[in-house]
């Protein structure tokens, strides 16, 4: 029977059509199911994969014990969404990490303040002579200070600043001179930095050579400098325990520095909302504790090193740190003056600065 023969009447009753439309819905499942069934599972998102650079050895307390154990927190409280990985070669020179950053060439370093003079001025309040006398300590108060008061000052134009940790108490060591008083200072050619080990040297009339800490050992045992201003952690990480023999001490330590783990600030809008806040929230006042206890924690093996391989240490006299006090006296009025420029009070800030350490000093 042909369509045009069909009349109304030949048609199924009317009760028929839900039947019928069951079994198209029951068809219409099967294949969607069949579809899905082809296209297989959905795939994940591939994680967020950020480059670290490291100037220093990967086997340096610093990236090993803080650094690398930070980045697996990280990767864990994402879940694996976000996964930082440590580059084996550094992509420049020390001094050259905060343009690489700052460029894109790599997501993540760690810088030191004192290699940028003019810079980072501000950062200078945690750097000054007789700071304190623990790393930790003077990490967490400093973290404490700077996100409090000196955050919207800006310094860190093009990146963005993680969180800051710091060294403990810095030592003059040298390889055959003992500094007994402020006159063995003057012409005493030492390795430094830059940033408060170059006021410092200026003050104390020294002859500075500035170089990276990682040429110390070639510039100790070839004799182009009879000493470093380091904190103990580093005389150990970069072998000088076998090429100096004195170190004079002061309390609080003759100089301090901060180093900051850093961002490209494109590298961390790459990241969802989510993961910037776990990101966050695993900076700041976390990698001040982290790296502070790193470094603490290095500073009191190193000592073991130290007197293994004979160095003596002096505790500098009374007269000595008097006369060091006379000739550093402007370095606090100096951030005085940058502070007040910025608008800020400064008088204020470094009196909270060293009520917060003494707490936490007198704590542990």
């Amino acid at each position: 029977m042909g369509l045009a023969n069909y009349t109304y009447n030949d048609l199924p009753p009317k009760k028929d059509f839900p039947m019928k439309n069951r079994w198209i819905s029951r068809l219409l499942g099967m294949a969607l199911t069949s579809l899905a069934v082809a296209a297989g599972p959905a795939k994940a998102d591939k994680p967020v994969e950020l480059t670290f650079s490291a100037w220093i050895p990967q086997t340096h307390v610093l990236v090993a014990n803080f650094m690398k154990p930070w980045a697996k927190e990280v990767e864990q409280a994402t879940e694996g969404r976000v996964k930082i990985n440590f580059l084996t070669k550094a992509v420049t020179n020390p001094v050259g990490h905060l343009d690489a950053v700052r460029n894109g060439i790599v997501d993540l370093a760690f810088i030191s303040y004192s290699y940028y003079p003019g810079n980072f001025d501000l950062m200078k309040f945690a750097m000054l002579p007789f700071s304190g006398n623990s790393a930790e300590s003077t990490s967490l108060a400093a973290w404490d200070i700077y996100s409090k008061y000196l955050h919207d000052a800006k310094e860190h134009r093009g990146i963005k600043l993680l969180g800051i940790y710091g060294h403990g108490p810095g030592s003059v060591y040298t390889t055959d001179k003992q500094v007994q008083n402020i006159a063995d200072f003057e012409g005493l050619k030492l390795r430094i930095g830059g940033g408060m080990q170059a006021d410092l040297s200026k003050a104390l009339k020294v002859n500075a050579v500035v170089k990276p800490a990682s040429e110390s050992y070639e510039l100790l045992s070839t004799g182009v400098v009879d000493g470093v201003l380091f904190p103990p952690e580093s005389v150990a990480s970069f072998r000088l325990d076998t090429v100096v023999k004195h170190a004079t001490v002061f309390p609080g330590g003759l100089y301090a520095d901060l180093h900051g783990i850093i961002m490209n600030p494109s590298a961390f809008d790459r990241l969802s909302e989510k993961d910037r806040e776990i990101l966050m929230s695993l900076s700041g006042e976390h990698i001040a504790r982290l790296g502070g206890k790193a470094w603490g924690d290095a500073d009191v093996a190193a000592m073991k090193i130290l007197e293994e391989h004979k160095v003596q240490f002096h505790p500098a006299s009374d007269e000595l740190i008097a006369a060091v006090k006379e000739r550093t006296a402007s370095f606090e009025q100096a951030w005085l003056d940058a502070a007040k420029a910025k608008g800020i009070d400064g008088p204020a800030v470094l009196a909270e600065f060293r009520a917060d350490l003494k707490q936490r000093e007198s704590a542990n």
